[in-house]
């Protein structure tokens, strides 16, 4: 079961690294004090188990770091998920009336001594209710910091980015055995979602797991997956993803819906391959998103409809290399990412590859280890 306990994991240690990191980035950025809304933000911060909930939230401030007291203090009526070094004199409560939550905020030693506090998101009212706290405080976008300080990952949370692989692995395998001509892509979904939750994982990163890529007409990659009814012969992308203590694993593998592939099935599965070693050795300490688009610009594929690369960590992380975007954007030893490749050719299908990486300092470290293609 992935419990977040004991195993491979030294949560203490693990927390006390991720504090210290916060306080590092807090003092390269001038920050008396930090004030988060953004969950995994407050996880990072805290350590503290959230509920999961569906949807997005407006922001709140969840999770109060003071640099001068070296204290995290968290938004809750209840110690449940907490870990010990938050005790409960750490804990401000849910208020319907702002007024009782800006009360609870003064009585933090430390804030309203404070003229300079990050924040990692803000609306217009919190905005307000901070400064009549703080007269004359400096409001600063802590994002990039705490973005560079989640960068790095330290041994405790590979082992547990590797936790997450093995459970999306496991979901894999219950893919593959699902797999067969006449079957839905939503069953295939259920199989998947059922063969994590017996691992102890009932919250999936995304319901993006199965697509089947049609073999008439254009070929067009997929974010969600629907009733189609997966044919003899088709190609079909299995991506399942899974989180153990707030960290995500994932992967995706093409596999074919019975039968023996084509030698044009098997020719786009060598493209597909051939593109993800060319994106993978782009994947270096000190390179930049520029050097994965000229990586893939290098293999002869038409220009990619998804993105080539995205941090992974506590969920999705910077950078987001594709669409356009993060060119600048370097690539950090300790960092992870998750690299995809993803190939077409209209009257076979599409073929998708999808690994995660730790960035080395001198190769790539793959993390995933399912076999690419088991025709």
């Amino acid at each position: 079961m992935a419990l977040e306990e004991g195993g491979r994991v030294d949560f203490t240690r693990l927390r006390q690294d991720r504090r210290r990191a916060v306080f590092d980035a807090m003092d390269a950025a001038g920050l008396e004090v930090l004030v988060l809304g953004r969950p995994a933000n407050v996880r990072y911060a805290s350590g503290a188990r959230q509920l999961w909930r569906t949807g997005a939230n407006p922001f709140a401030p969840m999770c109060v770091v003071v640099r001068a007291t070296e204290k995290v203090h968290l938004l809750s009526s209840w110690d449940e998920g907490v870990p010990p070094e938050i005790g409960r004199e750490d804990l401000y409560g849910l208020f319907w009336d702002p007024g009782h939550l800006i009360a609870a905020l003064r009585e933090i030693p430390g804030f309203v001594e404070a003229y300079r506090v990050g924040t990692d998101s803000l609306t217009p009212f919190f905005g307000r209710v901070l400064r009549d706290l703080v007269p004359g405080i400096e409001l600063v976008d802590a994002s990039p910091n705490l973005a560079s300080a989640r960068a790095h990952k330290t041994a405790d949370e590979i082992a547990a980015i590797d936790v997450a692989v093995s459970l999306a692995e496991a979901g894999l395998a219950a893919l593959e055995e699902a797999l067969r001509p006449g079957i839905t892509e939503r069953a295939l979904l259920g199989a998947y979602i059922e063969a994590v939750a017996r691992l102890g994982a009932p919250t999936p990163p995304t319901e993006s797991v199965v697509f089947a890529t049609p073999r008439q007409g254009p070929v067009r990659f997929r974010y969600l997956t629907g009733d189609r009814t997966i044919a003899q012969g088709e190609l079909v992308v299995l991506a399942p993803g899974a989180l153990y203590a707030g960290y995500e694993g994932g992967l995706a593998r093409t596999r074919i819906a019975g039968g023996v592939p084509s030698r044009q099935a098997t020719a786009l599965a060598d493209r597909c391959q051939r593109a993800m070693e060319t994106l993978l050795e782009a994947c270096r300490a000190g390179n930049v998103g520029a050097d994965l688009y000229r990586a893939w610009e290098s293999t002869g594929e038409p220009p990619t409809e998804i993105a080539l690369a995205n941090g992974v960590g506590l969920g999705t992380e910077t950078p987001l290399v594709g669409f356009g975007r993060g060119a600048d954007a370097v690539f950090e030893e300790g960092a992870v990412l998750s690299v995809q490749a993803w190939v077409a050719e209209e009257g076979t299908g599409g073929f998708l590859l999808r690994e995660l990486v730790r960035i080395g300092e001198d190769s790539p470290d793959v993390l995933t280890r399912s076999e690419r293609w088991a025709p």
